[in-house]
């Protein structure tokens, strides 16, 4: 598994979120997380196994980041950023974050243009 991180329940009641366990400078890659995609027409067996999970990727393709990449939460305000390559999510931070904070990508953008879920944040 990833190096210098842990899944644990999140405070913010979000369910499981990923922790540093160790501290990450601003610039830093924190995870490469290694992506199963469907092809448009077979997301259903990608989704039936990891419902809420899954994301849109690429032109009509459906995804699954493996490693701990589908259970960072999201944050209209989060300290770390996300870079689709063809067939990786990479996380980086984007400031200096402590052992023990929960590290939160942006899943989309800004809250006009609003999310699935409930915001916690």
């Amino acid at each position: 598994m990833p190096q210098g991180l842990r899944v644990a329940e999140s405070p913010t009641g979000a369910g499981r979120g990923v922790f540093a366990t160790q501290p990450f400078a601003a610039g830093d890659e924190i995870e490469r997380c290694p992506m199963l995609i469907a092809e448009e027409g077979n997301e259903e067996e990608l989704e039936a196994g990891a419902v809420g999970y899954v994301f849109g990727w690429g032109d009509g393709q459906t995804a699954l980041a493996l490693g701990y990449g589908s259970l960072y939460n999201h944050s209209y305000s989060p300290n770390a950023t996300t870079l689709e390559t063809k067939d990786e999510l990479v996380i980086t931070a984007t400031r200096d974050i402590a052992v023990g904070e929960e590290i939160y990508i942006n899943y989309m953008g800004t809250a006009q243009e609003g999310v699935w879920f409930e915001v916690l944040d």
